[in-house]
């Protein structure tokens, strides 16, 4: 017997449980081009060839990656007076884009690596540089991290997007906080759409209250699923001045369940709010 405790309804004007469900599919697949890499051995992007993911009618193969440059406490002998940090750069497969017709779809997972912890560990917000708003601010290391992916997005949203597109930002943990400033970049950088929708799964607070409220003007309909016990979806906390975006989705998970898991929590609620009504 399932466990799963499902979204209540009535649900939020709007929201869909069968593209929230479609949504986390594709986030999964996100998750999937990920462990390929990894079960390879981690090998440099010139020379890692994914094997497609299908999720219903898509098929998902080619990622876009994220590179991140950290300092990492240096571990071993080192000498006295030697350095104590070493900079590394990391190279990982972050996400995917997918296009099926007019529908275009720009989908991250959540964190797996050193450098996006450490990014996730970042204080203080900044200006936000793929948005109209001045002094708007955003997490510093969530900013970075979609500094890093922007070019592979905006390029595949050039090629693609026209005034008939329907455009679906989603992720998961980090990847959530990223759909939301991705849809903020394409809602406010010039770019042509008919219809701007986000659905993330346990996405922690992006920026500040400014930014939100500025967030919620935009033409878009954005949907924060949250499981009450995940406390991921309630930092950074209020009192550093962060705000959430979007609509509420929530739920309460049961006792035992892992509440910032997509495949074992949050997925399963909406299966159960689907076969609930």
């Amino acid at each position: 017997m399932s466990r799963a405790v499902p979204i209540a309804w009535p649900l939020a004007e709007g929201f869909s449980v069968r593209k929230a469900i479609q949504c986390a599919h594709l986030v999964e697949a996100a998750y999937d081009l990920y462990q390929q890499w990894s079960d390879a051995g981690k090998p440099p992007r010139e020379e890692m060839v994914f094997r497609p993911v299908a999720r219903g009618a898509l098929e998902l193969a080619d990622p876009f990656w994220r590179t991140l440059t950290y300092r990492q406490a240096r571990t071993g002998s080192g000498g006295k007076g030697g350095p104590r940090f070493v900079t590394r750069t990391e190279a990982t497969p972050a996400g995917v884009c997918a296009r099926r017709g007019d529908r275009l779809f720009i989908v991250f997972r959540g964190t797996q690596s050193a450098g996006e912890k450490i990014s996730n560990s970042m204080a203080g917000k900044l200006d936000a540089v793929f948005d109209d708003l001045p002094d708007g601010g955003v997490h510093r290391g969530f900013h970075r991290c979609y500094e890093s992916v922007r070019p592979a997005i905006r390029a595949f949203l050039e090629a693609h997007a026209t005034d008939r597109s329907r455009i679906c930002a989603t992720g998961h943990s980090l990847g959530g906080a990223l759909a939301f400033l991705t849809a903020m970049d394409i809602a406010t950088g010039g770019l042509p759409y008919r219809a701007l929708e986000v659905f993330t799964f346990a996405a922690p607070l992006v920026g500040s209250a400014r930014w939100a409220r500025h967030f919620a003007r935009q033409r878009l309909a954005a949907w924060r699923i949250a499981n009450r016990r995940d406390v991921v979806t309630k930092l950074p906390p209020a009192w550093l001045g962060y705000r959430a975006a979007g609509v509420a989705v929530e739920f309460t998970s049961a006792d035992g369940l892992p509440p910032h898991s997509l495949d074992q929590t949050y997925l399963p609620a909406l299966r159960a709010a689907r076969a609930g009504h």
